[in-house]
């Protein structure tokens, strides 16, 4: 199977002769259906023969994760992680269905791109843009990201904590698992930061608010499933 082979392969060049958790990176229900089943059995196949300790899913929209649940809880497998697209940028409606069917099922959501992919760390403005696509992307949605930047900016001198350290921990707050990217040291230290303390409901609220004014969204993963 394929997924023991890739597993199998991670413990060689990692050295270790488990791994934490294994996940699909994406569904194929929406281009290759008929290939889905056997990635969830590879998935058994991997916890049962103890090459990792857990299974998880990323890119699950909440139809096509409760049907993974379920397959896996058939076999005896527990599913233990969903990993989505989840920021002040992606709290759209099906985001939060996916919470909501992670929190019924006892699944844990990880969050990537919780800083909207960089958006929401204050670097960049609409005369400031990274270079590449992400800068097309960027001069879409930052013009109207001002009064969510700016709510970020008060509570981050407020908490005497900087705007991505507070972008982050909205992340906590909601109940997720934020794995923001980092580059650097400085910014692996500085995520850090988002921790040991906690955004009060007042202060969700104006930033979920602020979010929610913005006339364009961030554009979810195209594999994301239903």
């Amino acid at each position: 199977m394929i997924g023991l082979l890739a597993s199998r392969g991670s413990l060689e060049r990692l050295q270790i002769e488990q791994l934490g958790i294994g996940q699909l990176h994406w569904s194929t229900a929406n281009y290759a259906p008929p290939q889905e089943l056997a990635l969830w059995d590879g998935l058994v196949a991997m916890y049962e023969q103890g090459l990792v300790r857990a299974v998880g899913v990323s890119n699950y929209g909440p139809k096509q994760l409760v049907k993974v649940h379920d397959y896996l809880k058939t076999r005896g497998v527990p599913l233990c992680s969903a990993q989505v697209q989840f920021s002040l940028l992606s709290m759209g409606e099906e985001q939060m269905e996916i919470k909501e069917v992670c929190d019924s099922l006892g699944v844990r959501l990880i969050a990537y791109s919780p800083l909207g992919l960089g958006m929401l760390t204050g670097k960049y403005t609409s005369s400031q843009l990274p270079v590449g696509p992400r800068g097309l992307l960027f001069g879409q949605i930052l013009p109207g990201l001002q009064p969510l930047l700016k709510v970020l900016s008060k509570i981050a001198t407020k908490r005497r904590k900087t705007i991505p350290q507070v972008a982050i921990n909205w992340c906590i707050c909601k109940g997720t698992i934020p794995i923001p990217g980092v580059k650097t040291v400085r910014q692996a230290e500085e995520n850090l930061g988002a921790l040991g303390w906690r955004l009060s409901l007042e202060e969700q609220i104006e930033l979920e608010y602020a979010a929610s004014s913005s006339p364009r969204k961030m554009i979810q993963n195209v594999f994301q499933t239903r």
